[in-house]
């Protein structure tokens, strides 16, 4: 099972201090070349790098990727609403923009969202998103990169199932969020079950329950691993009987005032090392 760190894990630290939060002591130069610097001595498998923070620059991309080796490099489009359930042209243009940046880095998975947690209460409206992700998938399938749409907080399984269902192309599989399936009503593990034949890759995450959050906060707070609601160890074996095993990435949402990322990235990682071991 290979283990990995999505970006978003930093967002402080890359100046995106969200509302409950409080601003870090120190900042990162970036979120690319000083991530995976910062990433390098956790020894990783693979790291996703979101694209809100680096440049759309085709020769800054091909550098991220020679730098990230040994470590397998993905690419998440999106943060934070991404297609608007299909209402925005140019983000579009900008996720066709991204496909071929992540081809020509020789990127597999370039993760994508339909939309984000603020367009929840329009979650209806995911069938307007079925022609922008068709054109997508068309234009990833010619370069040969897999989309991974998450459920980013706006669908539920249901919904992301039937709007999957809707576009009927391989070149879109799945991210699988633990913490937003949480956040829009589902059963954990009835949702990962029933995704699961299409998860490309994961973002795991542990939250205080998700009654706990408060208006001022966007979404329950991150968590050190096992500490928190989320059934880990029962996803990490629902996955590891994928063929092929999807990437566990680490990934932390909102934090507590006073939360130390580094620390939790840390602790999440070998959690991950040691539970991933006795899953297979």
């Amino acid at each position: 099972m290979r283990i990995g760190v999505d970006s978003y894990s930093y967002h402080r630290l890359l100046g995106e201090v969200r509302p409950g939060e409080t601003a870090p002591a120190d900042r990162l130069a970036d979120g690319g070349l000083a991530v995976l610097a910062e990433l390098r001595p956790l020894a990783l498998d693979a790291v996703s790098l979101q694209t809100c923070y680096l440049p759309a620059d085709a020769a800054a991309v091909e550098e991220l990727r020679a730098e990230a080796a040994p470590m397998e490099l993905t690419l998440a489009w999106g943060a934070p609403n991404g297609l608007e359930l299909g209402a925005s042209a140019p983000a579009l243009e900008d996720l066709f923009r991204w496909i071929r940046l992540a081809a020509d880095a020789g990127c597999e998975t370039l993760r994508i969202v339909a939309g984000g947690p603020a367009l929840r209460p329009r979650s209806d409206e995911w069938p307007d998103a079925v022609e922008p992700l068709r054109a997508a998938a068309e234009r990833a399938r010619d370069v040969g990169v897999t989309l991974a749409l998450e459920n980013h907080g706006d669908l539920t399984a249901d919904q992301l199932t039937a709007l999957l269902a809707a576009v009927d192309d391989e070149a879109v599989q799945v991210c699988f969020d633990s913490a937003n399936a949480a956040r829009v009503g589902d059963n954990v593990l009835t949702a990962a079950r029933r995704l699961a034949p299409a998860v490309r890759m994961v973002h795991l995450k542990d939250i205080e329950p998700v009654e706990a959050a408060s208006a001022a906060v966007a979404g329950p707070c991150s968590v050190p691993f096992g500490d928190g609601v989320i059934p880990l160890e029962e996803l990490l074996r629902i996955f590891a009987r994928s063929e092929p095993a999807p990437a566990i990435f680490v990934e932390l949402g909102q934090l507590r005032p006073g939360a130390d990322e580094r620390q939790l990235v840390a602790q999440a990682v070998a959690w991950l090392r040691l539970h991933a071991a006795e899953t297979t």
